[in-house]
């Protein structure tokens, strides 16, 4: 299953999450991991709440289309404030089977 990671701004990655989960080509498709981080980001002179937003699309349906959406979101989302891709994994090592539901998990 390709997990991608992102970081940003808490609020922002907030409504991603909502984006993706009411995109027809993504919902039912991916799941999401929403975590945040507790660390200083020296490189911004505002002060914000920052996560990470992990995007894991289910297997087999890693098509042109459920990337070209995903895409398009993030950049809607870059455009509300700053979303850097963290890594992209193509496989959870956790050994969870992955049933494809979406719905975002905070940690």
């Amino acid at each position: 299953m390709p997990i991608i990671e992102y970081r940003g701004e808490s609020a922002n990655l907030k409504v991603l999450a909502r984006e993706i989960e009411a995109d027809p080509h993504l919902a039912g498709k991916c799941s999401l991991t929403l975590t945040p981080l507790h660390q200083d980001r020296r490189d911004s002179l505002r002060h914000a709440n920052w996560a990470e937003i992990a995007v894991s699309v289910a297997s087999g349906l890693a098509t042109n289309a459920v990337y070209d959406a995903l895409k398009s979101l993030v950049e809607r989302a870059r455009d509300r404030g700053p979303v850097d891709e963290v890594a992209t994994r193509p496989e959870d090592g956790s050994g969870e089977d992955a049933d494809g539901a979406t719905g975002v998990a905070e940690r």
